[in-house]
């Protein structure tokens, strides 16, 4: 009896080693599989857990305008009284309705008064509702201005991201897939010293410039994030982004004189389209592109969403006008070129617009040769010097012809002089030269073309103050 006792004690002994043995075995394998290689797992002390942290952040400064804060994010919609005017916000589009509210007059004081309670969404995600102005004030006092906060907001992660997740004293491994940075914040703001995470490369992030770019490592995330994070204007200084950026050169280059489309492209070359007409952007905001007949007005503004300078058109529903009704971001300009592009979702710039001077000196010039010779002319000002001298020309047409004479007549007098179109001093003048004939003689100069459309033609002396404007009759 006591032999039987001895052999079970013995089976039961030898039992119990093999299932230690076995469950040993096991858990070294399932360790193995789940637990991150160590160049690929990210612990919470990392510097790299650190710059994933401050990326997934929530921006809020995309509506400064409203609650003067880049640490928090309006919820839309949201309804305000600007300067009288009750809106309700419930878009970006609203953002710059408001923005063009409060620019509607340079000297006024710009009051916005916010309709409570509203909800904001502080940067780590989280809601607060918010009852009055002194709530929402003391929270504008605790953000920190001027782009020191830890919101890195030059990069993006491009979603879905998967990741492995693995705790070192469970030994419980999961596959997570994240859909957003509040997921990503979430997950790396509840790490402690236990836990492990690694990324399922490759993953896509986007630039500030649209530039996506594939990422195969930690290493490669970590010196990614660490070069371009300092790299763009991140617009935390608490008021609205389309003030942040110096306009005023472009205005006034813009508004400066006469514009001719050069370039336009839209999947095809379409610059064709637009031939002959001349744009004017004027200081009200106000453009208007005419050939002589066909007149098409339209509306112009500036802005600076994400630091970047942007021209706003808007020419309605005309055809084919209306394809240049965009936010263009400004590539390039100087006096005589503006250089725009419209950039697609995904960082791929489809569209491209090209304002030029007409040829010769910026105001006109390249119409002249196909507009002075179409139809007849009459004096509508000559301005010598101060005298106005028009009434001398009264009754007499002009006729400009392709080979370079013109014809002039009242009816009963009929006279002959020519024209040319030159380039002298770096300008596009228009040399005309009447010969003895009185009193068209006082016109043989080379004038200097300061407008030239079907409708109007207007010339200046270099050398006097003298004036000469041909109207279609």
């Amino acid at each position: 009896m006591k032999s039987i006792d001895r052999l079970i004690t013995l089976l039961m002994f030898f039992a119990i080693i093999l299932a230690v043995l076995v469950l040993s075995s096991c858990q070294d394998e399932s360790d193995e599989l789940i637990d991150p290689a160590p160049d690929e797992a990210i612990a919470a002390d990392s510097n790299i857990a650190g710059l994933v942290g401050r990326t997934a952040l929530r921006d809020g400064s995309k509506d400064n305008i409203l609650d003067r804060s880049s640490c928090t994010s309006v919820v839309l919609p949201v309804t305000v009284i600007a300067n009288g005017l009750e809106i309700t916000i419930d878009d970006d589009d609203d953002l710059a309705t408001l923005e063009k509210i409060f620019d509607e007059l340079d000297d006024d004081e710009d009051i916005l008064e916010i309709l409570f309670p509203i909800t904001v969404v502080l940067a780590d995600h989280t809601e607060m509702v918010i009852s009055n102005e002194d709530q929402l004030e003391d929270l504008v006092e605790d953000c920190i201005e001027g782009g020191d906060d830890d919101d890195i907001e030059c990069l993006d992660f491009i979603y879905p991201v998967t990741v492995n997740t693995f705790d070192t004293n469970s030994q419980v491994a999961q596959t997570v897939t994240l859909n957003n940075d509040e997921e990503l914040y979430n997950l790396f703001d509840d790490l402690d010293e236990n836990d492990r995470i690694s990324f399922v490369y490759p993953i896509l992030v986007v630039l500030y410039d649209g530039e996506e770019i594939e990422i195969n490592s930690n290493e490669e995330l970590e010196r990614t994030i660490e070069e371009v994070k300092d790299d763009c204007d991140e617009d935390d200084d608490n008021d609205f982004d389309e003030d942040d950026i110096d306009d005023t050169p472009l205005i006034n280059v813009l508004t400066d004189g006469k514009w001719e489309i050069t370039f336009f492209f839209d999947e095809v070359d379409e610059t064709a389209d637009f031939n002959g007409f001349v744009f004017t952007f004027l200081e009200d905001q106000t453009a208007v592109a005419e050939n002589g007949s066909v007149v098409i007005e339209g509306s112009w503004d500036t802005n600076g969403d994400d630091g970047v300078l942007e021209l706003e058109l808007d020419f309605g529903s005309n055809s084919p006008f209306d394809e240049l009704n965009e936010d263009w971001k400004l590539i390039e300009f100087d006096g005589t070129i503006i250089r725009l592009t419209d950039e697609e979702d995904g960082g791929t710039s489809d569209e491209f617009l090209t304002f030029e001077r007409p040829s010769g000196n910026g105001s006109g010039s390249s119409l002249l040769s196909g507009v002075i010779t179409e139809g007849t002319w009459k004096v509508a000002l000559y301005d010598d010097n101060g005298e106005n001298k028009t009434s001398d020309y009264e009754g007499f047409t002009l006729t400009f012809s392709n080979s370079g004479t013109v014809q002039v007549t009242n009816g009963s007098v009929n006279l002959e002089g020519t024209w040319s179109e030159i380039t002298n001093d770096g300008k596009q003048k228009a040399l005309l030269d009447f010969g003895s004939n009185e009193p068209f003689d006082e016109f043989n100069d080379d004038w200097e073309i300061v407008d030239a459309t079907d409708t109007r033609v207007e010339l200046k002396d270099d050398s006097s103050p003298e004036t000469l404007v041909f109207e279609r009759i």
